[in-house]
């Protein structure tokens, strides 16, 4: 919200694991500002849509993903493109990117401005509606299903004078697991040897998108001075 040249948000992260840690007391204070409620909401979505989900991928790839799923690596994240931001003309509300996870869902207030690019037409960005749930693929499904999931790149763009608010819930494989393509799948797209060879985990591989999500939302600066490569070209390149 301070970085004029970053996404144009301001963003609340929780998780089941985080949640746990909180406080006794910070809780109690948060309650009253509707935090349990807030919560409630994402352990629906959770134990509503997330399993459907996977059993439709399942389906799609003839693959069992739950084998990487066994430990519940969710996050839940808010959303505020409040309309006083460091750069109050950016329509940047939050820059192109792909997901890192299986899949994301992503709920709206009614407010439009999330985009999506067409998978046929790259450059060409399709409006969605403002009252839409939607469901988009990440890089692990992608190397998980062996290409025949495809992930799809996003944006946010911001409206001058209004506020937009939405509720995301990530969803990705264990840590730990092993980061190529399921057994049993049909592999129809090229791999790293690295990747093929099970020689990276879901853990290094969010390290690698880290560092570019940061940049983009303004939380770290490169190292390497002008930073001109995308977090998917770099992603494209390492998977």
């Amino acid at each position: 919200m301070n970085n004029a040249t970053s996404d144009q948000k301001f963003t609340i992260d929780l998780s089941p694991a985080r949640n746990g840690r909180i406080p006794g007391a910070l809780r109690e204070k948060l309650a009253g500002d509707g935090f349990n409620e807030v919560l409630d909401f994402f352990e629906e979505v959770n134990s509503t849509y997330v399993t459907q989900i996977m059993s439709i991928m399942h389906g799609l790839i003839g693959a069992d993903l739950g084998q990487v799923h066994k430990t519940g690596n969710l996050n839940y994240r808010l959303y505020d493109y409040n309309t006083d931001t460091a750069d109050l003309i950016s329509d940047n509300g939050c820059g192109a990117h792909t997901d890192y996870g299986t899949f994301t869902i992503i709920l709206q207030d009614g407010t439009s401005g999330l985009e999506i690019e067409d998978a046929e037409q790259p450059g060409l960005w399709v409006p969605v509606p403002g009252d839409a749930t939607v469901v988009l693929a990440g890089w692990c499904a992608v190397i998980l299903s062996g290409g025949n999931i495809r992930a799809t790149r996003h944006r946010v763009r911001r409206t001058r004078g209004f506020r937009r608010l939405s509720a995301v819930l990530f969803v990705a494989p264990d840590v730990e697991a092993t980061l190529r393509p399921l057994e049993g799948v049909k592999v129809v797209r090229p791999f790293t040897k690295k990747v093929m060879a099970g020689q990276s985990d879901v853990g290094e591989f969010k390290e690698v998108m880290g560092k570019k999500w940061g940049r983009r939302e303004g939380n770290e600066k490169s190292d390497d001075g002008d930073d001109t490569e995308t977090q998917d070209s770099e992603i494209e390149r390492v998977i």
